[in-house]
């Protein structure tokens, strides 16, 4: 994926961990993921678009001043391994490119607005359109978790954008199996017509 100058030894040092693990499953878990959440089968698709997605998530978190060693240090190719992993968010980045995400219960750099509008151009895309919130035991979310995460979601997604500006809806999955995100830009007049 090539060397890009603008992160950090330890973004590098999570790369090669992260591949050398999924390298080593075979990539078992993330074929796992997707086929829960019924999307395609193409778990390297899903290395690379994680790692896409994480290196995004150093860079801004370089701008902000914000330590991202701890962030990685969550980021194991097996969630099993990471006790503070609360939530696995999923990114529909392109056509069959995912990326996954573990998120704990403390104030982590990733920013759904900023990562909305990050240019992927290997495959000539920006930001994601889906995003889908699970546990990582893949146990149901309950009332509170579901609400708890449509705040949060909310209040990332509009502190950066207008509502004439990104539209966006939460699905709940039967049996609470996961939260759904569907997102996308709102188009010039659209607000307007709907009135």
């Amino acid at each position: 994926m090539g060397i890009n100058p603008d992160l950090n030894y330890s973004t590098f040092a999570w790369e090669n961990s992260f591949k050398a693990a999924a390298k080593a499953d075979k990539c078992r878990l993330f074929r796992e993921h997707l086929s829960w959440l019924s999307l395609p089968n193409k778990p390297k698709l899903m290395l690379e678009g994680t790692i896409f997605v994480m290196q995004a998530v150093a860079r801004y978190s370089k701008i902000d001043r914000i330590p991202i060693e701890p962030f990685l240090a969550m980021q194991q190719y097996d969630p099993g391994n990471v006790p503070d992993a609360r939530y696995v968010f999923t990114f529909y980045l392109a056509k069959n490119v995912f990326a996954r995400v573990l998120i704990g219960d403390q104030k982590s750099p990733l920013d759904l607005a900023d990562l909305y509008g990050q240019p992927w151009f290997k495959y000539k895309r920006v930001g994601y359109h889906r995003l889908w919130i699970n546990h990582p035991d893949y146990s149901p979310l309950d009332c509170a978790e579901m609400d708890y995460l449509k705040e949060l979601v909310t209040e990332d997604l509009s502190f950066d954008y207008r509502e004439d500006e990104l539209s966006f809806h939460f699905e709940e999955c039967p049996y609470s199996r996961f939260l759904l995100v569907g997102l996308r830009d709102v188009e010039p007049g659209e607000i307007e017509d709907s009135e």
